[in-house]
């Protein structure tokens, strides 16, 4: 378990105001642009965003978890999430009656969240390898070891991206809490047997056409999912 108080360098009963003091007296030589390392700094980060928010820091004096504040757009993250599903649905230009459009979006969602999840565990095994392979690497000649610090950066630059798509995965929880608030209800008279499932085949099928366009480009662990929409 990371001890935030030593990673900042302060007792377990230091006030707010020790705490700021000690987190901007190591960031000046912690930051990356002041010759630390990216993952250094963003554990300071993290221990100063718990540490400075009572509501945090008292969960973490307790389990000892380490759960820094919700953004203030966390739900607006949410919904956005949402708002891309219903696009899905809204722009496949099939007759919605009778279709379960909580579900689907459930669905979509989860699906997401999988995906995300798997991303993880392989960034995950990748931080493991390195570190492996850190451990093997040593210098001829007596110097720096670039070959090191090549593979820290790829160890930071990970966790990096494990910290966004774990992010997004809570976002896409998020999401899911809203949509099983709302129902929809249904406008006209359903359609019968066949007809029914042949219009929610091809409504999933032009879903699944769409999605494979829209996830056309970058990965997607590197797709900012969570980002707030400023116009919601």
């Amino acid at each position: 378990m990371r001890d935030l108080y030593r990673i900042l360098g302060i007792g377990r009963d230091a006030a707010r105001d020790e705490i700021h003091r000690a987190y901007r007296r190591k960031a000046k030589s912690s930051h990356p642009d002041s010759g630390g390392s990216v993952g250094a700094f963003g554990e300071l980060a993290t221990a100063y965003a718990v540490l400075s928010n009572p509501n945090c820091r008292e969960r973490y004096d307790q389990t000892g978890e380490v759960e820094p504040p919700r953004p203030d757009n966390f739900d607006a993250g949410a919904v956005e999430i949402i708002a891309q599903k219903l696009g899905l649905i809204i722009h496949a230009e099939q007759d919605m009656t009778g279709m379960d459009i909580g579900a689907m979006i459930e669905a979509a969602i989860r699906g997401d969240m999988a995906e995300r999840r798997a991303t993880i565990a392989g960034q995950r095994r990748a931080i493991e390898r390195a570190g492996r392979l850190r451990k093997r690497i040593q210098r001829k000649a007596k110097g720096d070891n670039m070959l090191a610090r090549v593979l820290d950066w790829h160890e930071s630059s990970t966790r990096l991206q494990i910290d966004k798509n774990e992010a997004a995965v809570a976002s896409m929880e998020r999401a899911l809490e809203i949509v099983k608030d709302y129902s929809f209800i249904e406008d006209a008279p359903g359609q019968e047997g066949d007809e029914v499932s042949l219009a929610l085949h091809d409504a999933l099928h032009s879903l699944d056409q769409l999605a494979a366009v829209l996830k056309t480009g970058p990965a997607w662990c590197d797709l900012d999912v969570a980002r707030p929409s400023a116009s919601g």
